[in-house]
């Protein structure tokens, strides 16, 4: 009950004060984007570069992000394996396999981690999203783009060469990859954080989870979940259930991973489908709508599965 009060209720709020003043129009379309990127180009950069500047490099384990990856890359393909001799095209196949993989690890899962695990899980999560856009949305260019996937009409034709460069490039300098991969170096360098750049860094990085959890409330009022329901079915169950069980399988039984670590991961394998592939489905004119629909779904029913995962999971 007190983890319910004192965690999911603020993040159940915070995400209700964003799709409520979405709906009443209290946020314009370029309200949000603006609110967007002043989160993610200013308060998030300080959040995440000021959790791993002060992470002790020696003591950071990649346990976490070895049984994320070690359990989701095999989903990924073994679901465009399955719906690919089930005759399904292949950029919608794809765009189903990142469906079942790719979590909202940036609005949800830093906010939620951070209050549940505290720094320390938060250290952990970064290590899987620092390889998250990078791994898997590579993998999607490259696997739609070599078997002749055909772009959204009206969409320019862009070389393969020139594609992936462009998905590696912004995926490095992305504002949630850059600061870990920065405040990584800072760490591994050994460099004390100065009190005067630690606390500017404190007070921008505070804000960043509430404008986080409000952002994702108001994004959800711009999805349909009427438009292809029984795929969003589909596609929550693989994302909600099916990948954090697999997860927790190959933390718990192939790595014997410790228990923060082994729930940080598992938790992460649990977030809701990531916006990120909206924007791919629209890209290659592969069931959008399903796809914004798939990601209603699955944060909905996070609401009450993430709860339930949380206290099964302690850390401890």
């Amino acid at each position: 009950m007190t983890l319910f009060f004192e965690v999911i209720f603020p993040v159940v709020v915070l995400i209700g004060i964003g799709y409520v003043a979405a709906r009443l129009g209290r946020f314009s379309d370029a309200g949000v984007r603006a609110l967007s990127d002043a989160t993610f180009l200013i308060f998030m950069p300080a959040l995440l570069f000021g959790a791993l500047a002060r992470v002790d490099f020696d003591e950071l384990s990649p346990g976490a992000a070895l049984a994320y990856y070690g359990a989701s890359l095999p989903l990924f393909v073994g679901v465009i394996a399955v719906l690919r001799w089930r005759g399904t095209p292949l950029n919608f196949a794809v765009i189903r396999g990142l469906c079942a993989v790719f979590s909202n690890t940036a609005m949800l899962g830093i906010p939620l981690i951070r209050l549940v695990y505290g720094e320390a899980g938060l250290a952990f999560l970064l290590t899987i999203i620092a390889l998250h856009a990078l791994t898997y949305l590579t993998l999607a260019t490259l696997a739609i783009e070599i078997g002749g996937g055909v772009a959204a009409p009206g969409a320019p034709a862009v070389p393969l060469g020139r594609q992936l460069a462009r998905v590696v490039r912004s995926s490095l300098i992305h504002p949630v990859v850059l600061p870990i991969l920065v405040g990584l170096a800072w760490s591994a360098a050994g460099w004390p954080l100065p009190a005067a750049l630690a606390a500017p860094l404190g007070m921008l990085g505070s804000a960043a989870a509430p404008l986080c959890l409000v952002l994702l409330g108001a994004s959800l009022a711009q999805f349909d979940l009427r438009r292809g329901f029984r795929t969003a079915l589909e596609l929550t169950a693989l994302k909600s259930f099916v990948h954090p069980l697999l997860v927790w399988l190959v933390g718990r039984f192939v790595l014997d991973l410790d228990p923060l670590p082994l729930a940080v991961a598992t938790v992460t394998a649990a977030l809701p489908i990531g916006a990120n592939v909206y924007l791919f489905a629209q890209r290659y004119d592969a069931g959008a709508e399903q796809t914004s629909a798939g990601l209603t779904l699955s944060t909905l029913v996070a609401a009450g599965s993430l709860p339930l995962l949380l206290i099964a999971l302690p850390g401890v």
